[in-house]
């Protein structure tokens, strides 16, 4: 390095005074050699670290100018070119009118795309929500249950989907399948609580905007790709489109609205109706037994166990019985010729 007082270097050698340019590279490269290799490792990782601290700051302290990014948005009435426009209050005069029916163009576009009052209607749709619920009772006056259960869903204008009934010596058993009214769901819920008493209850609900929103949209797509395709079978231009392709697609395109269409149907009817899963079974109290009925019982649980232990072992003799009889009669000789050497007095 060189004291403040030491003279620049220089590159042209005609011109006088400083330090020749060469002297000066020779130092510097006679410098670098003297260090010591490990600091020479760090010198390229400090020369790339001083690059990026330079590039970051200018980046940094970059002024970006005014009115360089305006929008055709701006509340401040500024045009499509960055320009400010004249405030509504000021009129011109003489030749400006001109200029005024040149400005006229980005007012109009500034009014089209400014912020209107949105519907708060329209914004927010009310959610579409599907409800259900899984209800298990029990009762001693099933006949009983089961009338008020019709009158409930007389009441509440709802019908049975699907009812299931079996009758048993401990008691009937009925399962059915219910649908109301969403607007009438919570107050049958709650009447068919009373029915009896309640052993299992179970509720959900699930929002279906969405689904019913994408639904819509691929109905409408697709019913305005069926009249594109239809106008252009009826009105061609020329012979070059393909009649048969064309009619192909728009069978196609049919079929495709009628699914959709009835997707939509079968989640309308999901949000119209709730569906109750409903439960009902009959508990019965057997009366108590008498002495002479035990005793009946007993007898005729001990026979019913003999005669179970006696068709084991004949079920035991029918399967078994003619193996281990071969079995007896191929080992019953050569067991006798052996007993009858070893004991010539044993038979």
């Amino acid at each position: 390095m060189h004291c403040k007082n030491s003279r620049p270097p220089r590159s042209n050698r005609d011109v006088t005074g400083g330090i020749p340019m060469e002297n000066y590279l020779k130092s510097i490269v006679v410098r670098f050699r003297a260090i010591s290799p490990a600091q020479r490792r760090l010198v390229f990782p400090g020369c790339l670290l001083a690059v990026v601290f330079l590039l970051f700051f200018t980046a940094a302290n970059r002024v970006v100018r005014p009115g360089q990014h305006a929008s055709p948005l701006s509340p401040n009435g500024g045009s499509l070119t960055g320009e400010v426009l004249p405030p509504d209050g000021v009129r011109s005069t003489g030749g400006d009118a001109k200029e005024v029916g040149a400005l006229a163009p980005l007012r109009m576009l500034n009014e089209r795309y400014s912020a209107a009052p949105v519907d708060s209607a329209n914004a927010f749709r009310e959610p579409r929500i599907a409800y259900s619920a899984e209800l298990s009772v029990v009762t001693r006056e099933f006949a009983h249950s089961r009338s008020s259960l019709e009158e409930i869903l007389d009441r509440h204008r709802g019908y049975v989907a699907k009812l299931r009934m079996v009758g048993q010596p401990s008691g009937s058993v009925m399962s059915a399948t219910l649908r109301v009214p969403s607007s009438e769901y919570r107050s049958a819920l709650s009447e068919l609580k009373a029915v009896g008493l309640v052993e299992h209850e179970e509720e959900a609900a699930d929002e279906i905007t969405e689904q019913h929103s994408e639904l819509e949209a691929r109905l409408v797509n697709a019913q305005n790709e069926e009249q594109r395709l239809q106008k252009l079978l009826q009105n061609r231009p020329d012979k070059s489109y393909d009649s048969a392709s064309l009619a192909r697609q728009v069978a196609l395109l049919r079929s495709e609205i009628e699914r959709i269409e009835t997707e939509r149907s079968a989640s309308g009817s999901r949000v119209s109706l709730a569906n109750v899963f409903f439960s009902l079974r009959e508990e019965r109290n057997s009366p108590a037994e008498t002495i002479g009925a035990k005793l009946r019982n007993a007898a005729v649980a001990g026979l019913s166990d003999a005669f179970e232990s006696v068709s084991t072992i004949l079920l035991f003799l029918a399967s078994r019985g003619p193996l281990l009889a071969f079995w007896a009669a191929l080992l019953y000789f050569p067991a006798r010729f052996f007993w009858r050497r070893r004991s010539p007095l044993a038979f």
